[in-house]
């Protein structure tokens, strides 16, 4: 199993198993400032049982009223294009939350940041690749291997390049 599979596991068994909510939040139930923040990350409808689930240990029930018009009054702070560019930077896409007349510009800056996202991790890969490449210059005493290593950096250096060059004009907002 690869390094990048393994940690990928590992953030989504620690996503999977954080609670939305402290139980102090879950006491203090601000739920329109809750909800507010929900709408401001793009959050759907339904994410309020996530809430109910964190708050049941606390003995506290969401008022979905509040949280409704909290997270009503977030969502326009993300639905603009900065926004979900920056989403999609991050690897994620965009939540169906936004009005339907926003969707074209929103799904396009939002595509333009997973392009950004898409390309980066890219370079990422390869330059890791460079860095093996370099170990084993290090470590090779045959001239010609040593050689044949330092020409499959130097394409790899072009092709990341490539990519950034790509990564500008295809990722860029």
């Amino acid at each position: 199993m690869t390094f990048r599979l393994l940690a990928g596991l590992a953030a989504l068994t620690l996503v999977a198993s954080c609670a939305t909510l402290s139980e102090e939040e879950c006491l203090q139930g601000n739920w329109r400032e809750i909800g507010q923040r929900d709408g401001q990350a793009g959050r759907t409808a339904s994410f309020i049982a996530e809430h109910a689930k964190a708050c049941e240990k606390a003995g506290v029930v969401p008022n979905q009223s509040l949280w409704e018009q909290g997270r009503q009054a977030g969502l326009p702070a993300y639905c603009t294009p900065a926004k979900v560019y920056g989403e999609g930077r991050s690897g994620r896409s965009l939540s169906p939350v936004c009005p339907s007349a926003q969707l074209p510009a929103l799904q396009l800056a939002n595509d333009r940041g997973r392009a950004w996202y898409r390309l980066t991790n890219e370079i990422n890969g390869i330059n890791s690749e460079i860095s093996h490449l370099q170990n084993q210059i290090v470590k090779e005493s045959d001239e010609d291997k040593r050689a044949l290593y330092l020409a499959n950096i130097r394409s790899l250096e072009s092709r990341i390049r490539l990519l950034e060059l790509r990564r500008v004009t295809e990722g860029g907002l």
